[in-house]
């Protein structure tokens, strides 16, 4: 009798729990969301497009219809000193306003060093960066727009961010909208649109769960989890008369 019971019980709690989960869903966006790069297999154009201290560049897009966080930027850089160099990017992330502006603190960040050869445009080539920082735990909502900062520790114009050769706007998957460009080359005290598409691609993964169900959503399952309860309270209550007549 015991174990019958039990038997029951842990199938109702199963038959709970896949309610559940097929009613909040699966974090489904990870991979590639942002590109311009043909996976980094694209090429690169020498044409200037500095990123230092001062000249930054502001990427805006809205999250598709799931949290996810971001694990790799891959850019095409290439800097135009004679000798090899280390330069420090930054990436921040920010909530923008509605000129898609960054606005407010960062929410998180990310710097990283990187070694170029120099030589210039013809030493173009494209960097990965795996997400680190507080960049790397930050879960973006789904549906929300931000927008990555970038920057690097360059005093002047050597360092530069190249874009396509063939000048390419980036492609969405996953759900994701590019919104804006934008650049500032006063460290922030003003942005302007930027039709130059510096070279780039952002891949994420599902992060912090799926996006929080409605409240029908919520209502069907705790209609469901009450019904599998009843059925399970039914089989019961018929082992047990069953059991009796045995005895």
């Amino acid at each position: 009798m015991k174990s019958a019971s039990k038997n029951i019980f842990k199938q109702g709690v199963l038959a709970s729990s896949l309610l559940l989960s097929l009613s909040l869903g699966s974090v489904v966006q990870a991979g590639v969301v942002l590109d311009n790069t043909a996976g980094g297999t694209g090429t690169l154009s020498g044409t200037l497009g500095s990123l230092t201290t001062a000249r930054w560049n502001f990427k805006v897009f809205t999250v598709g219809t799931s949290n996810v966080q971001i694990t790799q930027q891959t850019m095409g850089l290439y800097e135009s000193s004679s000798e090899e160099i280390a330069r420090n990017i930054t990436f921040a992330l920010y909530g923008v306003d509605g000129n898609n502006d960054p606005t407010g603190t960062a929410l998180a960040s990310d710097t990283q060093e990187v070694t170029l050869p120099g030589g210039g445009g013809s030493s173009a080539d494209f960097y990965t960066f795996n997400t680190g920082g507080t960049l790397a735990a930050y879960t973006l909502q789904a549906g929300q727009t931000y927008g990555i900062l970038f920057s690097s520790d360059a005093p002047s114009t050597t360092l530069s961010w190249a874009d396509m050769a063939s000048d390419d706007i980036y492609t969405a998957s996953e759900g994701f909208t590019f919104v804006a460009n934008k650049r500032t080359t006063n460290s922030g005290s003003s942005y302007s649109d930027n039709g130059y598409y510096n070279a780039w691609s952002m891949t994420t993964t599902g992060g912090g769960g799926a996006s929080v169900p409605e409240p029908t959503s919520l209502s069907m399952i705790g209609l469901g989890a009450i019904g599998v309860g009843i059925r399970s309270r039914k089989r019961l209550k018929a082992s047990v008369k069953k059991a009796l007549r045995r005895d």
